[in-house]
């Protein structure tokens, strides 16, 4: 074998990356494989073939030639990051860890590296790592539209979908692109905002052939705000061109569903299980539409088997034996229904690090720090440079406490707007409440510029809406925050006996940032704190700005119960707020069955079904 000659090599390949710029892939291909059977060993030519391979489509032959590049020159920037490049798309995610990692190492100045292992990070759930890493990108390029979308991505699934939201639109404000706004879209619907999803989507779609639009999320949308005979178009495109037929289908029964159609979702369930594709996960969503019957005993037979079957794990598990639990709850077969809702909360703790990681004593601090920072004196001092907006209307609890219900009542008025369960604040509460050193403190210098764009955010189309609902029980621990923030605001708390709301939670899949969740004593502690800050809430605030009513007044003796709400919010009583049951609006939450019934009282001392199970919350049984 002859030696090698570099200026050869050099000349071979420049011809080979000049063909390949103008888009002659075979050309290039064809110098870099001569070059290859001439000099094997050197790692040149093989990043030159990992990269036309790469451009050609063949990731996998991409990466080989890209590891043997490495295997001599482990520590080629280029090749490291053409390796972590293809290795992602391979979804090698570790590998593509290891190489993005070393980058990183060599280049602490490349913005590239940090986004690609931003990336790797994300792929491997490691969201807090990934956001370190892509805000180092950042601050090497602050405006890279590629790392705002990852950066909005990580936030999302971090459960920030407010500061998500703002980052997708900094993107679509320099540049269209569809898949900043498919993913802007999505958070937009889950946030009850279907007129801007769409709104979003509109400015795309021109660019975008007809066979991948995002038909699925253009229907949900319609669906949700009731235009049903342009949501069928757009379903039957969806399920047209759909890779993941299972997906359309399960999407279809949940807008459904949010919208009230419960015997449309109900029918295209049946009928797709009736298929046999991926019946666990339409039998969860079945769920949720109707109660289970006698006649449903074989199809439940069959989801236990499953469930007892090692063909399930993770939260798809957890997600059907809630499900399980739901279903034989309906029965009243309360201890096969425990069973399955104590076993989906044992994988739920299992998968959700925020539940393992919770800390009673930083929570109880956290109450502390509240209790002592927000005080009547000096709530009433911050009031002068508050907002003097009524427009929000808090409704605060825990969460399952009646918040849904009491939302359905105050917008069914005329006057009222739905909101929806807005992450606006609490993810300002991150910034707010928490000092650089991971101390609690209170930002007040901060706290007042946040007011306008909330208001923009929430603020209504029609100018005759006085009060737009915000019913997102996180906002409880803000109260005293909102108060300085709002100080002519109102906000009404909802408080449901300890045990049925502790047991209501305990049924319930909620998000796996909720950290107290799937331990009875983290919530029965999580509670007790509750009625602490309820305690001091009540003092510091008066009478006039805070209420707190009983879920089983309002569920009792609806019609004083209301009519004095609504003589608090400052509102004449309509007839539509004693029916919330018609009031037409998208339901996203857990309650979305219940809101459609008209008020009843049967989910009071529901406790005492699962007395014998109750664990922790039997000491609050009477709270």
């Amino acid at each position: 074998m002859s030696s090698a000659s570099p200026s050869s090599i050099e000349t071979e390949l420049r011809l080979a990356t000049e063909a390949y710029r103008s888009g002659n892939l075979n050309a290039a291909e064809a110098r870099v494989d001569k070059l290859l059977s001439q000099y094997p060993n050197r790692p040149e030519i093989h990043l030159a073939k990992g990269i036309i391979q790469i451009g050609k489509g063949d990731q996998v032959g991409g990466l080989n030639s890209l590891r043997a590049a490495l295997a001599s020159v482990p520590n080629d920037l280029e090749a490291l990051a053409w390796a972590a490049f293809a290795s992602l798309n391979l979804q090698q995610f570790s590998e593509a860890e290891t190489y993005a990692r070393r980058l990183t190492e060599l280049a602490p100045q490349n913005a590239r590296s940090f986004y690609l292992l931003a990336n790797a990070l994300r792929a491997l759930d490691r969201t807090e790592e990934g956001l370190q890493a892509i805000d180092q990108s950042m601050a090497l390029r602050p405006d890279d539209p590629d790392s705002l979308v990852t950066k909005a991505r990580l936030l999302k699934e971090w459960q920030l979908p407010a500061l998500a939201i703002d980052i997708y639109r900094r993107v679509l404000a320099v540049r269209p692109s569809p898949p900043a706004a498919v993913d802007l879209a999505k958070i937009l619907l889950n946030e009850n905002h279907q007129q801007e999803a769409l709104d979003v989507l509109d400015e795309v779609l021109p660019g975008i052939p007809v066979e991948h639009q995002p038909h699925a999320l253009i229907a949900q949308a319609h669906t949700e705000m009731g235009h049903f005979a342009i949501a069928d178009e757009h379903w039957d495109k969806a399920i047209r061109y759909a890779y993941d037929r299972n997906a359309v289908v399960e999407s279809r029964a949940r807008a459904e569903i949010a919208s009230g159609r419960f015997d449309v979702a109900e029918a295209i369930l049946s009928a797709e299980m009736s298929a046999g594709t991926s019946k666990d996960s339409l039998f969860a969503v079945l769920s949720t539409a109707r109660k289970m019957r006698g006649e449903d005993q074989p199809l439940l037979a069959e989801m236990e088997k499953l469930a007892e079957s090692t063909s399930l794990s993770g939260l798809r598990l957890a997600t059907l034996c809630y499900a399980l639990g739901k279903s034989f709850d309906d029965l009243k077969e309360y201890d096969r229904a425990i069973g399955y809702f104590d076993r989906a909360n044992e994988v739920c703790l299992e998968i959700y690090p925020a539940r393992r990681a919770f800390s009673q004593d930083a929570a109880r601090r956290f109450t502390d720090f509240v209790i002592h920072t927000f005080t009547a004196d000096m709530i009433e001092d911050m009031a002068e440079f508050g907002d003097p907006s009524t427009l929000p209307l808090f409704v605060v609890g825990m969460m399952r406490s009646g918040t849904t219900l009491t939302d359905s009542i105050l917008s069914a008025h005329s006057l009222v707007k739905d909101g929806g369960e807005q992450a606006f604040w609490p993810e300002r509460g991150i910034e707010l409440l928490f000092g650089q050193t991971g101390e609690f403190a209170f930002n007040r210098a901060s706290a007042f510029k946040f007011a306008p764009e909330y208001l923009k955010q929430i603020e209504p189309k029609s100018p005759l809406i006085k009060h737009v609902v915000d019913k997102n029980p996180a906002n409880f621990d803000l109260t005293g925050l909102l108060a300085c923030v709002f100080p002519s605001t109102k906000f009404v708390h909802l408080k449901r006996n300890a045990a049925d709301n502790l047991l209501s939670i305990w049924m319930t899949p909620v998000s796996g940032s909720v950290a107290y969740a799937s331990s009875k004593e983290n919530l029965a502690f999580v509670y007790r704190e509750h009625l602490r800050l309820l305690d001091h809430f009540q003092s510091v605030l008066p009478a006039n700005q805070f209420h707190s009513l009983k879920y089983e007044d309002l569920t009792s003796t609806p019609k004083p119960t209301i009519e004095s709400l609504l003589a608090f919010v400052g509102l004449e009583s309509e007839p539509a707020c004693f029916t919330p049951e018609q009031n037409v609006r998208a339901v996203l939450t857990p309650s979305v069955h219940q809101v459609r019934q008209p008020i009843h009282s049967g989910s009071q001392a529901r406790w005492k079904n699962y007395e014998p199970w109750l664990g922790a919350f039997s000491e609050l049984t009477e709270s």
